[in-house]
């Protein structure tokens, strides 16, 4: 048993762009503490559903490859988030649909205003996690 720390952070579903190229406002899926909560928490029945079904013969499931990277809505950090390629709703004077077709400058502005979580977790005893938000 061990107590790791990560940090995360939702991905992208809005972003508004003005004339001037500038980010006005970055919509991320979560920005409750409570319904990151549930939403990790209905991600870990998932894979312990998945491991009593024998999913994983080849190695025991971790909590952050399996729970975070692969179920939920979060990534361990803002470079992965510009990264996702899932259709966001990109305002403004541009073609894009994806932070990562953004203008470098715009994906900067874009990752400064990024909020994410600290998770706590136990290696052994996933459900037993704590969530704080990470300070700006």
């Amino acid at each position: 048993m061990s107590i790791e720390k990560i940090k995360a952070f939702p991905e992208v579903s809005t972003v508004i762009i003005n004339d001037d190229g500038s980010v006005e406002s970055v919509t991320q899926e979560y920005y409750d503490i409570d319904k990151v909560k549930t939403h990790i928490q209905g991600c870990i029945k998932t894979v312990r559903k998945y491991e009593k079904m024998g999913y994983y013969n080849l190695a025991k499931p971790e909590f952050v490859n399996e729970v975070i990277t692969t179920f939920t809505n979060l990534e361990l950090s803002k470079k992965e988030v510009i990264r996702v390629n899932n259709f966001m709703d990109i305002q403004g004077a541009t073609e894009c649909n994806r932070v990562w077709q953004l203008p470098d400058e715009t994906k900067v502005q874009v990752s400064q205003k990024l909020h994410g979580f600290q998770i706590t977790y136990d290696t052994e005893d996933w459900e037993s996690f704590s969530i704080e938000p990470l300070d700006q």
